[in-house]
């Protein structure tokens, strides 16, 4: 029966390589990104260790945990590329595909393994995005360890320009869980030739109203109507800033939880306030995220396929795919970097470089089966 030929022991073979090889090439990567950052900051590490009264392995392996999960995430897809492109050449070496052949079966089984493994390692790709890495990142923030401890630990961030069309706000400004501004100046009507007002206030924390500031000690200036300036103790009064985004300010938006970048885009969606491309975009390449690994992996077993002849192997073919394969992660970034910087509509950051990376493979399999015989070398003559 079809079904249990597609369930049998060769494709949980398959499976079971593909796992493998992927697993270790990630294993590799791991170790070599841990490696490079410890050398970095292991210093750190032991004058926390020291400041806490904590033995180092009290605080180093705590640190470990958080940036192996880190790094497993972003490094899976570039994993799953060069496992796909490893585990092909193996069992081009073995003659796997060659022994399938002669007892019958048909390429469906190798692509009914991969989608199995496409779906496993989706699963953790999905897991790590949208929770475990954020988690991860916000307890080495918490712990003050290492790159992102060092860069939002902080939250103090200093004097801070926020820009509406017609509203200019400076202020010093503090996120974290208790958010607040000091010495705030607010600017209307810079979309005109002269100010309509200008104010100050000393502070200014969230009211119980969503959206609205509660101001204290304000000065106010009709700059229009050239009157004496007005003072009052307390105003309530909204600003071109959200709670939460203050709360998380200048902490990139694939760091966030989903709940934070949730609730970031939709404050956000009226157009009177600044929007944050970076949350919406976090949200949406979490949203594709299972699908990455079985497509990266499959693009890396074409391409692999690619680089034999009988039973010999091209080594500068195989080198020349290989580097296809890393650009196309590379890609991965770099789409998703000009979604942050509000260059391309989010959903289309996040899934182009996957649907190219997609259609790359299919192609390359349908060349490799003859469906595309424009694209064969012609015959040579023996004349």
């Amino acid at each position: 029966m079809s079904w249990r030929r597609h369930t049998g022991l060769a494709v949980r073979a398959m499976v079971r390589g593909d796992l493998a090889v992927i697993g270790f090439m990630l294993f590799v990567l791991l170790v070599v990104a841990l490696s490079i950052d410890l050398a970095k900051w292991l210093d750190s590490v032991r004058v926390q260790a020291t400041d806490t009264d904590k033995n180092l392995w009290e605080v180093l392996f705590p640190y470990i945990g958080y940036r192996s999960t880190d790094i497993v995430t972003r490094l899976l897809t570039m994993a799953c590329v060069a496992g796909g492109f490893v585990v092909t050449l193996l069992r081009h070496q073995r003659m796997d595909d060659v022994v399938l052949a002669a007892a019958g079966a048909s390429p469906s089984l190798r692509l009914i393994a991969l989608l199995v493994s496409g779906l496993l390692l989706g699963l953790v790709q999905l897991v790590g995005e949208n929770w475990l890495r954020p988690a991860a990142v916000q307890a080495q923030v918490a712990a003050n360890l290492g790159d992102y401890g060092n860069r939002y630990h902080n939250t103090d961030v200093g004097t801070q320009w926020m820009l509406t069309d017609t509203r200019a706000l400076r202020a010093t400004a503090v996120r974290g869980k208790n958010p607040s501004l000091s010495d705030l100046m607010l600017f209307e009507g810079i979309n005109q030739r002269n100010l309509t007002h200008i104010l100050h206030a000393e502070t200014a924390v969230p009211s119980f109203r969503d959206g609205v500031w509660t101001l204290t000690n304000v000065t106010t200036w009709d700059v229009a109507q050239n009157r004496p300036p007005t003072f009052e103790a307390h105003v309530d009064m909204p600003l071109n800033l959200t709670v939460d985004k203050l709360r998380w300010f200048g902490i990139d938006g694939y760091y966030l939880t989903n709940a934070a970048a949730r609730a970031i885009v939709t404050a956000e969606a009226t157009p009177a306030l600044p929007t944050t491309p970076d949350a919406a975009t976090a949200l949406a390449v979490r949203k594709v995220a299972i699908f990455l690994p079985g497509i990266f992996a499959f693009l890396g077993v074409s391409l692999a396929s690619l680089g034999t002849q009988g039973r010999r192997l091209s080594p500068f073919r195989l080198l020349a795919l290989a580097t296809v394969g890393y650009l196309a992660v590379v890609a991965v970034k770099i789409f998703w970097a000009l979604g942050i910087r509000d260059v391309l509509p989010p959903m289309m950051a996040a899934t182009a470089p996957a649907l190219f990376a997609l259609g790359l493979a299919t192609l390359l399999q349908l060349y490799q089966a003859g469906y595309l015989p424009s694209l064969r070398r012609p015959a040579r003559s023996v004349a």
